[in-house]
């Protein structure tokens, strides 16, 4: 069983994250119902399975995040926060066990839309493109949920992806996303408004990369 320690975030729609007791350096996600839906703010799982068809959704976001680490080269793994699976904890309920991305100082790593620290460089966005080239692109994989929440500046050359989960519902008319063209139209497109948001240049136009480590 899983210890709870220190809550670090409560932001997102459908989770908490606490630190792992005696365990600083990992963390768990457990479902909580802070967003509302049709007036009420019901179990996460029940709006899961009621919009997507998804019984869990943190064993669906387990399940996503083992299907795109399978395809990212040992070289990059550090890029993908490191998950180790589902536990029980200390609260009753089964959470996502995974890495605490934590900076230099021992702080935990800010996702990129909260980051207020000086400018990043170049070479932080060159790693993103080369994550959305070497891997999301390159294997026809849709990452679910690219945006600047769900990156984290581990360093001003490491960024860290985050969020595997599914977030939004696939209609019939979307049936073209299984489709591998697609699919990858889908993630340049969100790599694109990433780019945009953050206020830098569009590095899916770039025709050659030379990150620096």
């Amino acid at each position: 069983m899983i210890e709870l320690g220190e809550l670090i975030s409560s932001v997102g729609g459908w989770s908490n994250i606490y630190v792992v007791k005696d365990a600083p350096n990992m963390c768990v996600k457990v479902l909580a119902p802070h967003r509302k839906y049709q007036g009420e703010k019901p179990d996460p799982n029940l709006v899961a399975k009621k919009k997507y068809g998804i019984d869990n959704m943190l064993e669906f976001e387990y399940a996503n995040y083992q299907k795109i680490i399978n395809c990212v080269p040992d070289a990059l793994k550090k890029h993908f926060v490191r998950m180790e699976g589902m536990q029980m904890t200390s609260i009753g309920v089964r959470g996502l066990v995974m890495e605490r991305v934590i900076t230099a100082d021992g702080s935990t790593a800010p996702s990129l839309d909260h980051y207020k620290s000086t400018p990043l460089p170049d070479a932080f966005f060159c790693k993103l493109e080369q994550l959305r080239r070497d891997v999301f692109f390159k294997h026809s994989l849709d990452h679910f949920g690219v945006a600047r929440r769900n990156v984290l500046v581990k360093d001003d050359h490491t960024p860290v992806l985050i969020d595997f989960q599914k977030n939004r519902r696939i209609y019939r008319s979307q049936i073209n996303l299984y489709i591998p063209y697609f699919t990858r139209l889908k993630v340049t497109r969100n790599f694109q408004r990433l780019y945009r948001e953050a206020q830098v240049q569009d590095w899916t136009t770039v025709s050659k990369l030379n990150c620096i480590e």
